[in-house]
């Protein structure tokens, strides 16, 4: 094995508790607007803190039994807890101090700096799929269809500074109420699609609505 990989393993296997305690820090401690390089930065403090703190414990075990272990020799039958420590322990700390720093939370090293949700986080967060409308400022009213398969997958960006809607399916609204223009289809009634995805932009809204495509079917 080269030297590379040696490291490479090594590296993984020291993240390993620190991964199971920013999960952990996640279970009891709300995060709103989740940002990838906030998760990054909660990874590399919790996995320094965890190696800080198993240092002694992992340097221990190495000098007592690694001789023993190269050697394929019967080992203590209580080192089998050993690698169910090493995640659940990081674990459980991240839990902990979750709780521990929402408690806290009047100090301002520990107050929370993220905003709670809007009704924008709510709404695309929740909805797995339906049918969204928008008045525009200039009048014009826009949507489609909002659905997350794979093949035709929408998104809403949840962070303030970067709230937009795309609809991946577009179709054809009537510009006097805004519901959708419907065309005789082989299979019967069916929405006219405009073709493609439209993106919508949050400055530029001035109304919304989300509903579920069997609401908007003439009767």
């Amino acid at each position: 094995m080269s030297a590379l990989a040696v490291a490479t393993l090594l590296l993984l296997i020291l993240l390993v508790p620190g991964v199971f305690a920013a999960w952990g820090y996640e279970q009891s401690k709300e995060i709103y607007s989740r940002r990838l390089r906030d998760w990054y930065a909660r990874l590399a403090a919790l996995t320094a803190l965890c190696v800080a703190a198993l240092a002694w414990p992992l340097y221990w075990l190495w000098t007592e039994y690694w001789d023993q272990f190269a050697a394929r020799e019967s080992l203590p039958r209580w080192l089998v807890v050993v690698p169910f420590a090493y995640i659940g322990l990081p674990a459980l700390a991240g839990w902990l101090l979750g709780l521990w720093s929402a408690q806290l939370g009047q100090w301002s090293w520990f107050k929370s700096r993220r905003s709670a949700p809007t009704a924008w986080d709510y709404l695309f967060s929740e909805r797995e799929s339906g049918f969204v409308r928008c008045r525009l400022k200039s009048g014009r009213w826009v949507g489609g269809h909002y659905s997350r398969y794979a093949y035709l997958s929408s998104y809403a960006g949840l962070h303030s500074a970067e709230r937009d809607i795309y609809i991946a399916e577009a179709v054809h609204l009537d510009q006097v109420d805004g519901m959708p223009l419907w065309h005789q289809g082989p299979s019967g009634e069916t929405m006219t699609l405009v073709g493609g995805g439209i993106l919508v932009k949050w400055e530029d809204i001035e109304e919304l609505g989300f509903a579920s495509t069997h609401e908007l079917i003439p009767e």
